[in-house]
């Protein structure tokens, strides 16, 4: 299935749907109470989602201690005998970022050592190139070492390039939450080319590793320097969960059911969900889309991407593994 949004997060919607639909008209209730919740606007903040559900009706979610969402439980192939199923039980949080400098406005011709385009370009430039201190939060060390028993063999953190190389097409993904980040992705400044403006901005998706927060802004502001304005446009706190519990014996039987070489192992999500508004009435997330991958596809690779798409097979496994995982949950 190709299109924009097959991959984040339109998949779980649909294995949710015609699981749900299944029960419903077959008369088949799960053994506790299920809530439906679908937010629109996640990729914006969930100000009018998630989080305005969760602070004007949060009586819509009483009773409710756990539940399962977005951008985990697809599968990473380790050999002929061992399937992992990444489920998200910690997430990095955010502070997207207006960066402004001011400096004096003048004519094009002129020299000017006071340019505002230049010092924040320098800045963002310091800031892109930066590299970030590696941290391993206790995710991070559960999935390094589920994978090193799943390897045979010792995954050191501190030693990234090794590392990586041995995690094939989820390297990516895991290795940005070994580290906070800051990405540059937006500039703006001037409405004239012969014109030096007074002003220019940027702005910055910055995530920081769960307790790694007051770190992340103090290394933020040494390397962007005095001259920088730093504001917040959207800020968000991380998360970190313990995979235990009856909720995760579910999945892990579910899919050992429909798989009977996978394992389901914990990891973080370098991004953010909408599981950051349920936390705040203590609602237990974790992201369990499940999905059975061929080895080859780049599924990391397709989120907010070009041609993202779902095997048909890899939706029908998971709506198979979701239906048992209601059952034993």
């Amino acid at each position: 299935v190709w299109g924009r949004g097959a991959v984040d997060m339109k998949d779980m919607d649909a294995m949710t749907l015609a699981v749900v639909r299944d029960r419903l008209r077959s008369g088949r209730k799960p053994p506790r109470d299920i809530v439906l919740a679908f937010l629109a606007d996640e990729e914006a903040g969930g100000t009018y989602g998630a989080k305005h559900l969760v602070h004007k009706h949060p009586e819509l979610f009483e009773g409710v201690t756990e539940a399962i969402g977005e951008v985990g439980g697809f599968s990473f192939t380790v050999n002929e005998k061992l399937r992992l199923y990444l489920v998200e039980t910690a997430e990095k949080g955010m502070h997207w970022m207006r960066l402004t400098v001011d400096g004096t406005a003048g004519h094009g011709s002129m020299t000017n050592d006071d340019n505002a385009i230049t010092e924040l370009c320098e800045a963002v430039a310091r800031l892109g190139r930066h590299t970030w201190p590696v941290r391993v939060t206790k995710t991070v060390r559960a999935f390094l070492d589920e994978l090193s028993d799943a390897l045979g063999t010792e995954l050191d953190p501190e030693n990234m390039d090794e590392t990586l190389a041995k995690l094939g097409g989820i390297a990516r993904m895991i290795g940005t939450t070994l580290r906070n980040s800051a990405a540059p992705t937006m500039l703006g400044a001037g409405y004239k080319v012969n014109v030096i403006p007074g002003q220019a901005t940027a702005h910055v998706d910055g995530r920081f590793l769960p307790g790694y927060e007051e770190e992340f802004l103090a290394d933020l502001d040494r390397i962007l320097g005095p001259r920088v304005k730093r504001e917040d446009v959207h800020a968000d706190k991380a998360l970190e969960t313990d995979f235990d519990g009856r909720l995760v014996d579910a999945m892990q039987s579910a899919l050992r059911a429909e798989d009977p070489i996978a394992r389901a192992v914990p990891y973080m999500l370098s991004g953010g969900t909408d599981a950051k508004s349920f936390d705040d009435l203590g609602i237990r997330c974790f992201g369990f889309a499940p999905l059975k991958l061929p080895p080859e596809l780049d599924f990391a690779g397709m989120f907010h991407g070009v041609d993202e798409r779902v095997p048909v097979d890899g939706l029908k496994f998971g709506v198979r593994v979701l239906d048992r995982f209601l059952d034993a949950s």
